[in-house]
């Protein structure tokens, strides 16, 4: 099975790609049941976004302007997942 934490220490940061307002809900809910937080507070009380970072620690970080930017532009120590494809079981959920 396939699991969030799997993520927690690969690289400085790991970026997951929320096609929907859903994907992320679902996102929230499997990280809430792995144990992972978000700033602290269980994930499924935040509002849904379309980028969401998992630091080395395993804590769920908020992604604002800069964090944006490093998802679209930075390459090296940075991991892009598309959630949807990875919790659907899809091998191609990288995004490169």
């Amino acid at each position: 099975m396939r699991t969030i934490k799997q993520f927690t220490s690969k690289t400085n940061k790991v970026y997951f790609f929320m096609k929907d307002t859903e994907t992320c809900i679902r996102f929230y809910t499997d990280a809430e049941e792995e144990g992972i937080t978000y700033c602290g507070e269980k994930p499924t009380e935040k509002k849904p976004t379309d980028i969401i970072a998992l630091l080395p620690n395993g804590e769920i970080c908020f992604v604002g302007w800069a964090g944006h930017m490093c998802y679209h532009n930075c390459s090296d120590g940075v991991i892009r997942i598309d959630y949807a494809k990875y919790a659907d079981g899809e091998p191609d959920y990288l995004i490169k």
